[in-house]
């Protein structure tokens, strides 16, 4: 959603007329890149800023013309002209077209207040109007960019925890500076602190999609993603599998009742390519040990060979006697 304010018009009229700092050339920039729309309204500003780029450095104005447009300014005035220079001129007509607009967007877009949180010390649990939960830690910000009910566009600075429902025609999206974080049906934690040049996102459930203005990427249940402002790089991590052991006392069985209870237990499968070795017998006692071990166990004492796919565990051999 588009983030229309004052402090916005003022940055760009201070941009528009070369007066900005740095600082203020930043954030503007920051705001441009936040939104295609931001980016949009920002051109057409320019558009009207600059469309007189041709006049010449000095105009000569009609003084009673001028004196009824804007408020009065100290200048020496000359048989009813006025001499104005052009960045002066410039500012003035900024400062008109801005009023003018924030005339506009209070009466057509409503004086209403899009909703703000701020947490400070203690933390805040919070409903939004869509039914999400979030749990703002101290220190957190966050801000609707429209007052509209429908919009579920925030920006946020802080760290908290979301619990969001997928609306596929109302996305719920996080704004951090060139930052963009995308739930699609999930429960995920964000730390976006301002100081900090990185941003770090944790899914719990669900998908989170997180990009950038040169790149994206999408996140899914135990995953979790670093952003770095200053490279717009992203660093996914993912979880590394948990490794599973097991303990078995096998007295007199057979190796297909072996094969079953490991089945039973161990998330990859053994299957018998030749189903003969099912009536093999081994006595045989694993403690803590992984499925792997315990198959190289039975390979040396049945001289048997084990064949590895993505999905199981391939026993071969011949027939026991």
């Amino acid at each position: 959603m588009t983030d229309y304010n004052e402090h916005i018009e003022a940055l760009m009229a201070r941009h528009f007329t070369g007066e900005s700092s740095a600082l203020e050339a930043k954030e503007l920039q920051e705001w441009r890149r936040l939104d295609t729309e931001n980016e949009k309204y920002f051109q057409d500003m320019e558009f009207v800023f600059y469309a007189g780029a041709s006049i010449r450095k000095t105009r000569t104005f009609d003084v009673d013309a001028a004196w009824r447009k804007i408020a009065p300014v100290s200048v020496n005035r000359q048989s009813g002209k006025i001499q104005i220079g052009f960045r002066r001129s410039l500012a003035i007509a900024a400062s008109i077209v801005l009023v003018a607009l924030l005339g506009y967007f209070l009466v057509f877009k409503g004086a209403e207040t899009p909703m703000e949180y701020h947490t400070e010390k203690r933390s805040l649990e919070v409903k939004l109007p869509d039914n999400s939960t979030v749990n703002l830690k101290p220190g957190t910000h966050l801000v609707a960019l429209s007052s509209d009910p429908l919009s579920r566009e925030y920006q946020f600075d802080g760290v908290a925890d979301f619990e969001v429902e997928h609306q596929t025609e109302h996305p719920f999206v996080l704004h951090s500076l060139d930052l963009r974080i995308t739930d699609l049906g999930t429960v995920f934690h964000v730390e976006a602190l301002p100081e900090n040049d990185t941003v770090r996102v944790q899914v719990f459930e669900g998908r989170v999609g997180m990009s950038s203005s040169e790149e994206g990427i999408e996140l899914v249940a135990n995953e979790s993603a670093y952003y770095i402002r200053s490279s717009k790089e992203f660093v996914v991590m993912r979880p590394v599998p948990p490794i599973e052991t097991g303990s078995f006392d096998f007295e007199s069985k057979t190796l297909g009742q072996v094969i079953a209870e490991l089945n039973d237990h161990f998330t990859k499968q053994v299957v018998l390519a030749n189903p003969k070795l099912n009536s093999c017998r081994i006595d045989v006692q694993f403690r803590d040990e992984t499925l792997e071990a315990m198959l190289e166990i039975l390979e040396l004492t049945l001289q048997l060979e084990t064949m590895e796919t993505d999905q199981q565990i391939i026993i071969q051999g011949n027939a026991c006697h």
